[in-house]
């Protein structure tokens, strides 16, 4: 599935939700000509009930954010429990410096 990063997470996820699997969310930001790859699970009643993401939040706002312990467990407004995203490796430029967020810590 494609979205860009100025797309409203509820809506994004809303789409996630009519496949009833697990889907590969690909995220371009135009401004930055940055594209992610992110693995989203189906939400699951054996993971950790989360409080929901804020309404009105972006894909963009919500991916900043990265998953600094390998993944993240999350949930939106409309989803009985929760699910699992991580971001999916690809390719890392070799002319500019490059930072994953499963492997890195915000602010380190």
């Amino acid at each position: 599935m494609l979205a860009e990063s100025r797309e409203l997470l509820d809506e994004v996820m809303g789409m996630v939700s009519i496949h009833g699997r697990s889907v590969m969310v690909a995220i371009y930001d135009e401004p930055a000509d940055h594209l992610s790859l992110w693995f989203v699970s189906l939400p699951n009643p054996a993971l950790e009930n989360v409080p929901a993401e804020p309404p009105g939040q972006t894909m963009g706002r919500f991916i900043t954010q990265g998953t600094p312990d390998g993944a993240r467990t999350f949930r939106v407004r409309y989803w009985a429990y929760s699910a699992i995203i991580f971001e999916i490796p690809y390719y890392v430029r070799s002319d500019r410096g490059h930072r994953t967020s499963y492997n890195s810590r915000p602010g380190t």
